[in-house]
């Protein structure tokens, strides 16, 4: 029987591969942690400094849910509203190959549609919009002192080179006629890893936040940087400098999350031994995402149904259906402290059993009866 007609749900609201459609990620329970990450996207909205957040848990804690929520477009519309322009969301994961500055460079290149920027920089009459291109070109010859970076971020908002070949340049798989080519607009050399793509990210980063017209801010946020305790000493070192160049070259309207998940190779204690002094002493702020207590799973789940229910206010349904609020006390027992994952591995399996036999309401008899399915590792 379909979730619809047996539990008044669209789906599985406990399910553990992420949503693909935006609207289906959302936020259930946990005010305080979600109230951190708003009033830190506020401020990044409205105020110019940069500043660097670590967001602390154990695996399964809902840090990359955390991202993948605060990402989406109407999520930063609504953080935006009487505060200012959104911000430019980009989503990456540590790099952890061999050339970690390459990675980095290239998973953020991935993530910006340049040819969607140019066509939001192209000059414009009405006065909130830039009124020439010489606007922009302007405000980056006051970044730096490198020439050449600056012609390259030029190049970047520039409609006469080709998108693609500027993206070939960027990947660093320019032919010799390429090459050739971007001569013309003050492009003469390839880009070097260790001395230029810092810079160049801090100049793009800095022209997109120009005058906060477009965009307010820029939110990079950094998914498994735990993972740089596993790298070399000499890649671990690099990330750090890259990472440092990044904030130091972008002083205005820059906010970068690092997801930290605690590891038996990384605990908050060792947190100076994989992180340079320069980067530790960016960090602005920390927010931690705490084994959940019995209280908060009760409220979670009860916002998470509230959000996956079809039929909102059915007379006689508690707001737990297709469960009750002793059967998740009991759940939550049983398993001890858990991460949310952990929590919602159970529920959702519970749910799934549920289904096979069309059982519902699922009362506390029939998750004695799977016990073992639902939580068989504790045992």
């Amino acid at each position: 029987m379909p979730y619809s007609d047996l539990f008044n749900l669209k789906s599985n609201p406990f399910r553990l591969i992420p949503a693909i459609n935006p609207d289906e990620i959302i936020w259930a329970g946990f005010p305080i942690v979600k109230a951190k990450f708003e009033g830190r996207i506020k401020k990044a909205i409205k105020i110019p400094n940069s500043s660097l957040v670590l967001n602390w848990g154990e695996y399964g804690s809902g840090k990359t849910h955390a991202a993948r929520y605060f990402g989406k477009q109407t999520v930063l519309e609504d953080l935006a509203r009487d505060n200012g322009n959104i911000p430019y969301f980009l989503f990456i994961t540590l790099p952890k190959g061999k050339s970690p500055i390459d990675d980095f460079f290239i998973s953020i290149i991935d993530k910006i549609d340049i040819s969607n920027i140019r066509e939001i920089f192209t000059p414009k009459s009405d006065e909130l919009f830039l009124k020439s291109n010489k606007e922009l070109t302007d405000f980056i010859d006051t970044i730096g002192d490198n020439i050449f970076i600056k012609n390259v971020a030029k190049g970047f908002f520039n409609k006469a080179i080709d998108v693609n070949l500027f993206r070939r340049y960027l990947y660093g798989s320019t032919n010799t006629s390429d090459n050739r080519t971007l001569t013309d607009f003050g492009i003469q050399r390839v880009l070097n890893p260790d001395t230029d793509y810092a810079k160049l990210l801090a100049i793009i980063f800095s022209c997109l936040t120009f005058k906060k017209l477009f965009f307010s801010s820029i939110i990079l946020w950094i998914d498994e940087f735990e993972d740089i305790a596993i790298l070399t000493k000499v890649n671990g070192d690099k990330t750090n400098s890259f990472l440092r160049e990044l904030l130091d070259n972008t002083p205005n309207n820059l906010l970068v999350f690092l997801n930290l998940t605690q590891t038996s190779l990384f605990n908050i204690e060792d947190l100076g031994e994989y992180i340079s002094e320069a980067v530790k002493s960016r960090i602005k702020d920390r927010i931690n995402f705490e084994i959940p207590q019995q209280a908060e799973l009760l409220e979670y789940v009860a916002e998470l149904l509230e959000a996956y229910r079809i039929e909102k206010d059915v007379a006689g349904e508690n707001k737990y259906h297709p469960f009750n609020e002793g059967l998740i006390q009991t759940i939550a027992t049983d398993l001890g402290n858990v991460s949310l994952r952990k929590f919602n591995e159970a529920l959702g399996m519970l749910i799934e059993l549920a289904e096979m036999e069309n059982k519902t309401p699922i009362d506390n008899t029939f998750y004695q009866e799977n016990k073992s399915d639902v939580i068989g590792w504790k045992e």
